[in-house]
C-alpha cells in the first residue's frame, strides 16, 4: 500500500513539474521590455551572416537541382531568387547603419522575423506541393530544426509553426501530391517528427536563453545597484572629504607658533590629529586638538602666550570647536597688541579676561561645543608662567631628568558649561628654573590601546603616568616622546602636546649671599637699620641690579623695613621682590596690608589703590583666600566703594561666616 501511493506521490510530483514547464513565468511579464532588447541584441550578432548566407544558400538549386528534379515546377526558380533577394535588400539595409550611421540594425528582430517568415512559409508551400518527393520534405524539415535556434520571443515560435503547417497543409490540398505510396508516408511520418521536435527544442531553447537573460540581468541588477551605491558612496565621501579639506585649510593658519630668537623661552608643537584623509591625491589629518603661541607684551614685559585645547567630538565636529578656538585666540592676541589698555593690565587679569572672552563664545553653543584647555602665558626674563586649567590634563614638568605632574587640583569646568563661572576661575603660576621643561598635552597621550583582539575588543591605558615615563625616557625631546608612546600603545585619539622650555643666556637670579648672611647677623642682635645698610649696600657694589634679580634681598628690605615701621618702602621692597619673582604668591597678600599700612601713615589714596591691586591679583590667583577678602573688602570701604566691600564681604561669609573679622567689618561698612 505504501509503495502504491509512494509511486503515486512521485508521478503527481513529476506530473506537476510538466506543468510547471508550460506555467506562465511572473518574470516573463516583469522583463518583457529588458527580455525584447536582449534578442534583439542577440538577433544583431547573426544579421551580417544572416544576409549572407540568405543571398548564396539556395543559388545552387535555383540553378542547377531544382530544373533536374522537378521541371513541371519552375516557380521554384523564383522563391529561391526571392530568398536571395531578400538577403542582398537586408544587407544594403544593414549597409546604411554601418557606413551612414543610419540606426537601420535597431530593428534587428524584425528583420529576424522576415527571414524566418519567408524561408518557412515559402519553404512550407512549395514543398506541399511536391511532398510527395522525400528529398524536399527533408529540407523542409531541416529549416524547421533551424529556427529554433534563432532568438525569437516564444510566441514567435507558435506563430511560425502554425503557419508552417497551414501553408503545407494548403498547398498539398491545392496541389494534390501522390502521398500513398510508403516513402511519401515515411516522410509525412518524419515530417511530423520534425514539427513537435521543433516546437519542443524552440520552447526549451527559449526558456534557457530566458532564465539566462534572467539571471544575467538580476546580477547586471545587483552590480548595477552594487555600482550606484559605491558611487554615491565615493561621491559622498568626496564631498565629506571635501569639507575635511576646507575645514583643515581654515584651521592650519591658526595653528600658529611665534618664537622669538632672543628670547630664553622656546615653544615646539607636536600635533598628530587621529583623522587621515586624501583629497586632490594629497594626504591631510583632521581633529579636534589645537595649539597656538603668540609673543605679546604686557606691563612692558615680553609674554608668550600660549593654549592647548581639546574640542570634544571625532573629526569634523573637534575640527569646528578647534576652529571657534583658534579663532577666538587669534582675536584676543591681535586685540592685545593694538591696545594699550589692554597691555598696562596684570598677567592675572590678562589671562583671566581671556578665559572669559573664549567662556562667554563657546557658551552660546548650549553645551553642543565643549574644550578642555590650558591656557597660559610665560614671561621671558623670569620664567614665571601663569596658566589656567580647564579640565585639561595636567601639565608637566621635566626637571634634572625626572617628570612630575604640575599644579594643584583645579576645579573649572570646560569652556562652553554654561555653569562655569559658579566655580571661581583660578589663575596658576609657577617659576621655571633654566633647563626646566613643561609639557602641556590632550588626552590622547593616555589614551593608548594596550592590547588588541581579533574582535576587535581593546585593552585601555588607565595609567596617566605612562606619559611621565615617557617624557622620562626621551630625555625631555617632543620628537622623541611620540615614539616612546607609540611604543607602549596605539593611539587611539588626537594627540598634541606644547612643550615651553627655559634656557636663559644666564641665570637671572644672583642672590648676594654674603651680604645676607651679614645682614641676618646684625638683624639677629638688633641692629635692623644695619642689616638694611648691608642689604643695600651689597646691591650697590652688585652694580647689576637692571640685569639680575635679588627676590631674596628685596623680600629681607621688605620685611625689615616694616619692622622700623616704615611702610611706604617696606611695600616699595616688597613689590619690588614680585617684579622680580612674580610666582611669589604669598608675598602678594603682605605687599596689600603694607601699602594699607602706609596709607595709615600718610592717608595717601594711591596707596590704598596699590594694596587694592595687589590684593585683586591674589584673589584672581586664590579666590578664597579668606584673610584677603577682609583685606580687600576694608580697602575698598577706604576708598569708598562699599558696593565693592559689600560684594568681597559676602564672599568671605561664605568662607567662614562666623569669624569676627566680618562682624566687625559689617559694622563699619
Amino acid at each position: 500500500m505504501s509503495y502504491t501511493s509512494s509511486r503515486a506521490g512521485s508521478f503527481q510530483n513529476k506530473w506537476k513539474a510538466i506543468l510547471g514547464f508550460f506555467k506562465k513565468d511572473p518574470d516573463r511579464e516583469l522583463y518583457k521590455k529588458e527580455y525584447t532588447e536582449d534578442l534583439k541584441r542577440q538577433t544583431r550578432t547573426i544579421q551580417y551572416p544572416g544576409a549572407v548566407l540568405a543571398m548564396f544558400v539556395w543559388l545552387g538549386f535555383a540553378f542547377g537541382t531544382d530544373q533536374k528534379l522537378h521541371p513541371e515546377f519552375p516557380e521554384l526558380f523564383y522563391f529561391r531568387i526571392g530568398f536571395s533577394l531578400v538577403g542582398v535588400l537586408s544587407l544594403i539595409f544593414l549597409l546604411l547603419d554601418t557606413l551612414f550611421k543610419i540606426p537601420t540594425r535597431k530593428y534587428s528582430l524584425e528583420m529576424a522575423y522576415v527571414y524566418i517568415a519567408y524561408l518557412l512559409l515559402c519553404t512550407s508551400f512549395f514543398t506541399g506541393r511536391i511532398a510527395d518527393d522525400p528529398n524536399y520534405v527533408s529540407g523542409l524539415q531541416i529549416a524547421l530544426i533551424t529556427i529554433a535556434f534563432v532568438p525569437l520571443p516564444k510566441r514567435s515560435y507558435y506563430i511560425f509553426l502554425i503557419f508552417s503547417i497551414l501553408s503545407f497543409l494548403s498547398s498539398i490540398l491545392i496541389y494534390s501530391p501522390n502521398l500513398s505510396t510508403p516513402q511519401a508516408a515515411y516522410s509525412m511520418q518524419n515530417l511530423g517528427i520534425a514539427y513537435i521536435l521543433t516546437l519542443v527544442f524552440s520552447i526549451i531553447l527559449e526558456r534557457y536563453r530566458f532564465v539566462s537573460f534572467v539571471s544575467r540581468f538580476k546580477i547586471q541588477e545587483s552590480n548595477r545597484e552594487i555600482s550606484e551605491k559605491m558611487q554615491l558612496i565615493q561621491a559622498l565621501k568626496e564631498k565629506q572629504d571635501g569639507d575635511y579639506f576646507l575645514t583643515a585649510l581654515l584651521l592650519s593658519p591658526l595653528i600658529k607658533l611665534d618664537n622669538s630668537e632672543n628670547s630664553g623661552v622656546k615653544v615646539e608643537f607636536l600635533l598628530d590629529q587621529y583623522k587621515k584623509f586624501s583629497f586632490k591625491e594629497k594626504d591631510y589629518e583632521l581633529g579636534g586638538d589645537f595649539l597656538s603661541a603668540y609673543i605679546i607684551k604686557i606691563q612692558d614685559r615680553e609674554y608668550t602666550a600660549f593654549i592647548n585645547g581639546d574640542a570634544m567630538g571625532k573629526s569634523i565636529q573637534g575640527a569646528g570647536g578647534a576652529l571657534v578656538l583658534g579663532s577666538v585666540f587669534n582675536s584676543i592676541i591681535s586685540r592685545t597688541r593694538l591696545s594699550p589698555e589692554i597691555q598696562s593690565k596684570s598677567p592675572e587679569r590678562w589671562l583671566k579676561e581671556a578665559f572669559i572672552d573664549l567662556q562667554n563664545v563657546f557658551e552660546t553653543f548650549d553645551g553642543f561645543m565643549l574644550i578642555s584647555a590650558v591656557l597660559g602665558i610665560v614671561e621671558h626674563t623670569t620664567g614665571v608662567m601663569y596658566y589656567i586649567n580647564a579640565e585639561h590634563p595636567w601639565p608637566v614638568l621635566y626637571r634634572d631628568g625626572k617628570a612630575m605632574f604640575l599644579g594643584s587640583e583645579s576645579n573649572i569646568r570646560k569652556l562652553g558649561i554654561s555653569e562655569i563661572f559658579g566655580s571661581k576661575i583660578q589663575v596658576q603660576t609657577f617659576r621655571m628654573l633654566p633647563g626646566d621643561t613643561i609639557f602641556s598635552g590632550s588626552d590622547g597621550r593616555d589614551d593608548l590601546v594596550l592590547e588588541e583582539d581579533f574582535s576587535g575588543k581593546r585593552i585601555m591605558n588607565e595609567d596617566e603616568t605612562i606619559f611621565l615615563a615617557s617624557v622620562e625616557e626621551s630625555g625631555g625631546e617632543l620628537k622623541t616622546i611620540r615614539r616612546s608612546l607609540i611604543s607602549r600603545g596605539k593611539l587611539s585619539d588626537d594627540l598634541s602636546i606644547l612643550s615651553i622650555s627655559y634656557n636663559p643666556s644666564r641665570n637671572p637670579y644672583m642672590e648676594d649671599k654674603k651680604s645676607i648672611m651679614e645682614a641676618e647677623s646684625a638683624f639677629q642682635k638688633g641692629n635692623t637699620k644695619d642689616a638694611i645698610n648691608i642689604l643695600e649696600e651689597g646691591l650697590k657694589r652688585s652694580g647689576k641690579v637692571g640685569e639680575s634679580y635679588f627676590p631674596q634681598v628685596a623680600k629681607l628690605l621688605s620685611k625689615w623695613y616694616d619692622k622700623i615701621s616704615e611702610f611706604k618702602k617696606a611695600a616699595e621692597w616688597a613689590e619690588k621682590s614680585l617684579s622680580w619673582d612674580p610666582s611669589e604668591t604669598d608675598l602678594l597678600f603682605y605687599s596689600s596690608i603694607l601699602w594699607k599700612k602706609a596709607f595709615t601713615q600718610k592717608k595717601d589714596t594711591e596707596y590704598l589703590k596699590s594694596a587694592a591691586e595687589l590684593g585683586e591679583k591674589l584673589r584672581v590667583r586664590s579666590p578664597n583666600h579668606f584673610k584677603n577678602l577682609i583685606n580687600l573688602s576694608d580697602i575698598y570701604r577706604l576708598l569708598g566703594n562699599s558696593f565693592r566691600a559689600k560684594k568681597l564681604l559676602d564672599e568671605a561669609s561664605l568662607l567662614s561666616p562666623d569669624d569676627p573679622k566680618i562682624a566687625e567689618l559689617k559694622k563699619r561698612l
